[in-house]
């Protein structure tokens, strides 16, 4: 993953994580998910990093 993509993505994660209306933020936390696992796989090293920083279970 190159560094624009992550950046791009642990801001999307943080703003989501911040946010207070939970079930909004699960969906986007899906949706992130959902991308970053199409585009980059999970065996991707930022992949799982950026997974753990999610405040939710997805």
């Amino acid at each position: 993953m190159d560094s624009s993509s992550y950046n791009k993505y642990l801001s999307v994660i943080k703003t989501a994580n911040d946010m207070t209306d939970k079930d909004r933020a699960k969906e986007i936390l899906r949706n992130v998910q959902a991308e970053m696992v199409s585009k980059y796989g999970l065996s991707d090293s930022d992949v799982e990093y950026l997974i753990k920083k999610f405040r939710y279970y997805v």
